[in-house]
């Protein structure tokens, strides 16, 4: 990246005072306000430049009432989609929701009925598992397999899920929080599976653009023979718009199309936040340097942990993640058990991080690290931790 995009991204960011999650919330989620935020999926890099330029402009314009973007919506996103991923996507496959999770509570319900199995592979971003249970659906899981070359699918334990009756399958593709890009082979063994059971598969894809190290996280609507299956987007992630609160849900089938949009429409959820609208058309338009720096960046963050997690905490487990911009931290090794570490982490190194058992049981021990923001908080996370370890 040029000298001047690195200093927009590596310029201190305080986000205090801005009713901001991750960094106000501290107080409230972890007890304590003196915490480095490294928990909230969310980026403490500043957004696209003409992202901003192009709200400031909107909202200089004193009515909001009611608006209609969804061409414009449309063309960027499927522009997005194909000048960086390879996919063609027909404007009219795209449906649009409040977010991601809402999606997948949406599918669920459009989809499946209150009994039916629906597979999720732990350890995962825990509302997959709301998505199932709070709609009466029968969770099943294939849980991932940690092996000595990473982590992986465990392919005979998907197709006895799927031959037990299950009627979906929640992917997430990057995987969040274990980082795997999955391969174009994995995942087409995944829908080639779910054919041959005839298992409609809802792919998570919203961390698609942070495939790392030179990787392309291929996506679902790109393999042969996924016409049933449906991939889940957003801006929001990407660039950093969480609090816009927009996604999509792109879906060739025009039977299961029609099904999603009467379901998305009960719910009344269809039509976009107007800031939302605006902020994607800009970041799609105009978000390529800006993405891939912050690619490039994220990438520094995540080899300076590596390298410093294996010199200086070998106890610590971490395998480098090809996507996403979180790290997946194995504690188990200090010896302590999952509440002690926890407290080892807020009260001793003043640091927040993620239980890992929000991702389920799979995840105790565990603890998941944000590594979108500022090198100087991963440098003070990480000795901070090494302090508090070796002061024990």
């Amino acid at each position: 990246m040029n000298e001047a995009m690195r200093a927009y991204l590596d310029a201190p960011m305080d986000r205090r005072g801005t009713h901001c999650e991750k960094w106000d919330g501290l107080e409230r989620y972890f007890g304590r306000g003196d915490l480095i935020a490294m928990w909230v999926a969310d980026m403490d890099f500043p957004t696209v430049p003409q992202v901003r330029d192009a709200l400031v402009a909107r909202a200089m314009h004193p009515v909001y009432g009611y608006t209609d973007l969804s061409e414009e919506m449309r063309l960027a996103e499927a522009g997005w989609l194909q000048r960086r991923h390879g996919l063609a996507v027909n404007g009219d496959w795209i449906l649009y929701s409040p977010g991601v999770v809402d999606s997948l509570f949406f599918c669920v319900n459009a989809f499946t009925r209150e009994g039916d199995g629906i597979v999720v592979q732990p350890p995962v971003y825990g509302p997959f598992y709301r998505a199932v249970e709070q709609n009466g659906r029968r969770l099943i899981t294939s849980p991932l397999i940690l092996s000595e070359d990473g982590w992986r699918m465990d392919f005979e334990g998907l197709e006895a899920a799927f031959s037990a009756g299950a009627k979906m399958m929640l992917l997430c593709a990057p995987h969040n929080p274990v980082g795997r890009v999955w391969t174009r082979e994995e995942l087409q063994r995944v829908v080639d599976l779910a054919n041959a059971y005839d298992v409609i598969i809802v792919s998570d894809e919203i961390h698609a653009d942070f495939a790392l190290d030179g990787r392309k996280q291929p996506r679902i609507l790109s393999l042969e023979h996924a016409e049933k299956c449906v991939m889940l987007a957003s801006a929001t992630k990407s660039f950093n718009l969480a609090g816009l609160r927009h996604s999509s849900a792109i879906v060739p089938d025009e039977t299961m199309r029609a099904a999603l949009k009467r379901e998305i429409d009960r719910a009344h959820a269809g039509e976009p936040n107007l800031f939302g609208a605006v902020a994607q058309i800009a970041a799609y338009t105009h978000g390529d340097e800006w993405m891939d720096a912050v690619v490039e960046y994220v990438t520094g963050n995540r080899d300076f942990a590596v390298d410093f997690l294996r010199r200086e905490l070998p106890e610590i487990g971490c395998r480098p993640p090809e996507g996403t911009y979180l790290m997946w931290l194995d504690f188990r090794g200090l010896g302590l058990d999952h509440e002690a570490v926890k407290r080892l982490l807020a009260d001793g190194a003043h640091v927040a991080m993620n239980e890992g058992t929000f991702f389920g049981e799979a995840g105790r021990g565990w603890f998941r690290m944000n590594l979108a923001t500022q090198r100087a908080n991963v440098v003070r996370t990480l000795e901070n931790i090494r302090n508090a370890i070796r002061s024990r």
